[in-house]
């Protein structure tokens, strides 16, 4: 029997070879599943050859991150991931070495996994800073744009937020992702906001494993953009978040604070 509240750990593994291990444990009772693996065919095929540009991106937004998590805590697992990471500056854009593009990759990964340990250890000091990151956008930049319903719907869920940083809640995360959820929502009915989104990822045709569907949705949003046609190229904008290589689900708050201020 597992208790109610019961911690349950679920890591996930994803290999260069497209493989995904997956593992999962309740450390309460002492069980640990043994691993599951799965197939992705879209990283299986990978073309490190083709994705030197993209791996330096990556490996400057974890800098980026290890970066400011610096300024919150003093651990050498960051110095350690920074070093990991400075191996993508030995990459040049466009040139096919395609040995050398995926020992950056593997790098860049164990990088994340050392940020990751340090964000889970010093989880309330992160949480703050997270929420306060995202009051502060919101104050900035989204309250003249926000209903005076959401408004009260946003100071609330933060003092919401608050309480469980506060308490060591674990439903923080669900609470924070509510209010980056909010953020985005009053920015996605601005048809500026679409169209820059738009441009941003016509812009970056390296993030994306599927050329060839690309070319197809820029042309057409293209053609919605030079006619105004906003509410088509909404419809656009989210089929190429789709298909591109980092998932848009895992950093839409980023990339709208990245829209704004970039």
């Amino acid at each position: 029997m597992i208790p109610a509240g019961a911690d349950i750990e679920f890591e996930i593994e994803m290999l260069d070879s497209g493989e995904i291990k997956v593992a999962i444990s309740v450390p309460c009772i002492g069980f640990t599943s043994s691993r599951k693996n799965f197939y992705s065919r879209q990283e299986g095929q990978l073309d490190f050859a083709a994705d030197s540009e993209r791996i330096m991106e990556e490996a400057e937004r974890l800098r980026d991150r290890a970066d400011d998590m610096s300024l919150i805590v003093n651990d050498p697992k960051l110095e350690q991931a920074r070093q990991k990471l400075d191996f993508a500056h030995s990459l040049s854009s466009g040139v096919a070495d395609a040995e050398k593009a995926q020992e950056a990759h593997e790098k860049n990964h164990e990088a994340k996994k050392l940020i990751s340990e340090v964000r889970k250890e010093h989880a309330k000091e992160f949480h703050q800073m997270e929420l306060d990151n995202v009051i502060s956008f919101f104050q900035q930049e989204i309250r003249q744009l926000a209903r005076p319903s959401e408004i009260e719907t946003f100071e609330n869920l933060t003092k919401t937020a608050q309480r469980a940083i506060d308490r060591k809640d674990k439903d923080f995360i669900r609470f924070l992702d509510e209010l980056k959820g909010k953020n985005f929502e009053i920015l996605w009915r601005q048809d500026w906001f679409v169209v820059k989104c738009f441009n941003q990822l016509a812009a970056s045709p390296h993030t994306f494993i599927d050329r060839r569907r690309f070319n197809e949705l820029v042309e057409i949003g293209t053609r919605f953009k030079n006619s105004d046609e906003t509410e088509n190229l909404r419809s656009v904008v989210a089929h190429l978040w789709m298909i591109q290589f980092d998932r848009f689900h895992d950093q839409y708050d980023t990339f709208a604070v990245n829209i704004i201020r970039g």
